[in-house]
């Protein structure tokens, strides 16, 4: 991989250093051209030390929301500033439970972006100049950086004139860096950084890409959904024909209980017709009995328990109906026909609901 890093020292020279990937190291002068696409780069953008304070904080790990919390509530705690015009910055563990602390003013850290954004950079990482400096075994190593030395320790990293950086050395040992062993050292430094300070409002916006793991569950997923709808539609259409199944039946019987014992019934309707021709009733038990063979055949939740025709009285048929509107879609069905269909007080026949129908010319 082949990094950048853009420094963004305090006086307003900018320049970069390039790392490829066999060690080498390229340095320039302002901005330097993009990379070639096709090769797979990082981009660091290196701000002054001096104005990120950093603290080395026991937080043990937690669910991201919650570190998140955990971290202001140690700044507030750590800062000299107010916490609500600071960024805060947690950074990894090594292991253990200490961990970075960065705190930085935002308008610092939003005032760094836009000019990087004017310079068409989106750097994929944040970094203070002094964690750029490798953690020695003990004590700490020291940079100079034009007035200023970049000291950093295992648990401490700050920026600061000579004067002022002794007094907070003190008694530790002190590994002074030639500026080609600085650089030389920067692939370790930087994965030993274990802080990015684009998190939060300042984090780098996510761009999408296509996941091929959850195509393929998603198209499992649809393929699951498509089987499930089609089971579901065999299984309607089945009920459908069964149901049309059984009112054949139905009718089938309602014939063999009017028609002479052993006739094979075909067309139940005209063969009932021609019986009663035959029979004399005429047209007025087929003018009855056709809407409410109509009104079965719609219906194949209503079966037909018993039928009975007389002159006088007109068709008295008794229904196995459990359902009320069932009921009264029968009756509107028959009455649509021109004839008069009068529904009784549905009754209970061991566990079955019965009513009596009355059909009528009208």
């Amino acid at each position: 991989m082949i990094r950048t890093l853009l420094f963004l020292p305090d006086d307003g020279h900018r320049w970069w250093l390039r790392l490829a990937a066999d060690g080498s190291t390229q340095r320039g002068d302002g901005w330097p051209e993009p990379p070639d696409p096709a090769t797979v780069t990082e981009t660091i953008a290196v701000v002054p030390g001096a104005p990120v304070a950093l603290h080395w904080v026991e937080l043990p790990p937690l669910a991201p929301a919650q570190t998140v919390a955990a971290a202001r509530l140690l700044a507030a705690d750590v800062g000299a500033t107010p916490i609500d015009t600071t960024h805060v910055a947690i950074g990894d563990s090594r292991g253990d439970a200490r961990r970075p602390l960065a705190l930085v003013d935002n308008v610092l850290m939003a005032g760094w972006l836009a000019e990087l954004a004017a310079a068409g950079i989106d750097p994929d990482r944040i970094l203070p100049a002094t964690l750029l400096l490798p953690p020695p075994p003990q004590g700490v190593a020291v940079l100079a950086d034009g007035s200023q030395w970049l000291v950093r320790g295992q648990d401490s990293a700050f920026a600061a004139e000579p004067d002022l950086a002794l007094l907070l050395i003190g008694d530790a040992p002190v590994t002074t860096l030639d500026p080609d062993i600085w650089s030389a050292g920067l692939p370790a430094a930087l994965a030993a950084a274990g802080l990015d300070l684009r998190q939060g409002g300042f984090a780098r916006p996510r761009r999408w890409r296509l996941d091929t793991a959850r195509l393929r569950r998603a198209a499992v997923l649809v393929l699951v959904i498509a089987g499930t709808l089609l089971a579901t539609s065999a299984a309607s259409i089945l009920r459908h024909d069964l149901a049309a199944a059984n009112a054949e039946r139905e009718l089938a019987d309602a014939a063999r209980a009017v028609l002479p014992r052993d006739t094979v019934i075909g067309d139940a309707r005209a063969q009932v017709a021609a019986r009663l021709d035959s029979l004399g009733g005429g047209t007025g038990f087929t003018k009855l009995t056709a809407p409410l063979l109509t009104a079965l055949r719609d219906r194949p939740e209503v079966s037909l328990d018993s039928l009975n025709y007389a002159g006088s009285t007109g068709l008295v048929a008794v229904l196995i109906a459990p359902d009320a509107g069932d009921r009264a879609a029968i009756a509107a069905v028959i009455e649509a026909e021109g004839v008069t269909a009068r529904m009784g007080i549905p009754r209970d026949d061991g566990g079955r609901v019965l009513v009596d129908l009355v059909v009528q010319p009208r």
